[in-house]
């Protein structure tokens, strides 16, 4: 399988990393807003209190689950399913290294509540996690841990809280069912594109349905480590030692998405995985919703856009064919036009849903 070039790889570790998803993530010594919910007033969880909902329309609702693992409170937004079944399916949808901070997020850069709307599937989108790699890390970070909304003075614990904590608080919740007998389905972008791969298989039947856009799997070689190292650096100037440990420690190979792809062979769920080739195409123009006019995001998301969508292009080629290697099945899309931004998730997330929702059976 072959590996990009430390030069590319360094270029990019540069580029697509000051960019963060969909805008840019500017390196600051300041902290983050309090709140990780721009605007949105909620009950927030506590120890005493450790699931709160808020509801901001028929549809749509804040949840509020507190994290013993890490002694601080993520939220998350919901819809529900059409059909109104408290035990439907679930569909947890993870933004990229804003962790979906400051409304970059699928509910506000993506149609995914209108797409949504009509399926018999809840959507749960959780706020946090900026630059985490939603993993679980050794030590505490100064950097990861305080500079952004959710904050906790112990070790991050993102992966216990997307596969224990939220799942067990939100599904016991609605449906009264958690566990291994609930139908549920897991996508994510960029970062998030890398995580979901690695989450799911730490935990094989878990997920019914995986989607990894635009993430980066190959994360223990030396230059996928450079890559990984400068995500979590950039945006917070957090140190990847502290969750993996230095480089050359065990626990990178442990938790690459590549090396550990054999675990899907146990329970496969239905896999999509994609990324295009960082070329323009339809949505790098002025008249984007999410360009809006702005010739200079239009630049960068052209720019740098480009250089980290042709890197995660690259990553997911090695995943593809690893996965081919061990006769593991998975959809795998390489559009020949896209750059590294919300349009183009949008347009995974519409066109792996009938795959998704088959195998989820909403």
């Amino acid at each position: 399988m072959s590996r990009l070039p430390n030069v590319v790889v360094v270029g990019v570790a540069v580029l697509s990393m000051v960019m963060g998803v969909a805008g840019v993530l500017v390196p600051s010594a300041g902290t983050a807003a309090a709140d990780t919910l721009t605007g949105v007033r909620y009950a927030k969880a506590t120890a005493g209190a450790p699931y709160r909902e808020t509801w901001v329309s028929p549809r749509n609702l804040v949840v509020s689950v507190w994290s013993r693992s890490m002694q601080t409170q993520v939220p998350s937004l919901v819809q529900t399913p059409a059909n109104r079944n408290q035990a439907a399916p679930v569909m947890y949808l993870l933004s990229g290294s804003s962790g979906g901070e400051d409304n970059d997020d699928w509910t506000h850069a993506t149609d995914a509540n209108a797409f949504y709307a009509n399926k018999n599937v809840w959507t749960v989108t959780p706020i946090g996690g900026a630059a985490s790699y939603y993993a679980d890390w050794r030590r505490v970070d100064p950097a990861a841990n305080f500079r952004f909304g959710v904050k906790t003075s112990r070790p991050l614990r993102w992966e216990t809280f997307l596969t224990s904590e939220l799942p067990a608080a939100f599904e016991n919740a609605h449906g009264g069912r958690s566990g291994p007998g609930r139908s549920r389905g897991v996508a994510g972008i960029s970062m998030a594109g890398t995580a979901v791969l690695r989450i799911a298989e730490n935990h094989p039947g878990f997920y019914r349905a995986v989607g990894s856009y635009s993430g980066c799997a190959d994360t223990a070689s030396p230059t996928g480590q450079l890559l990984l190292r400068n995500v979590v650096f950039v945006p917070g100037l957090a140190d990847a030692s502290n969750m993996y440990g230095p480089p050359g420690d065990p626990q990178w190979a442990a938790q690459d998405p590549v090396i550990n792809a054999y675990k899907f062979g146990r329970r496969t769920p239905a896999l999509w995985i994609s990324a295009a080739t960082g070329l323009p195409g339809a949505h790098d123009n002025l008249s984007d919703r999410r360009i809006a006019g702005n010739v200079g995001e239009l630049a960068e998301q052209v720019a740098a856009g480009g250089f980290a969508e042709a890197t995660a292009r690259s990553c997911t080629v090695t995943m593809a064919n690893r996965l081919a290697a061990l006769r593991i099945p998975a959809v795998v899309r390489l559009p020949a036009t896209g750059t590294h931004s919300w349009g183009y998730w949008e347009d995974q997330m519409h066109e792996s849903w009938p795959m998704f929702a088959r195998a989820l059976g909403a």
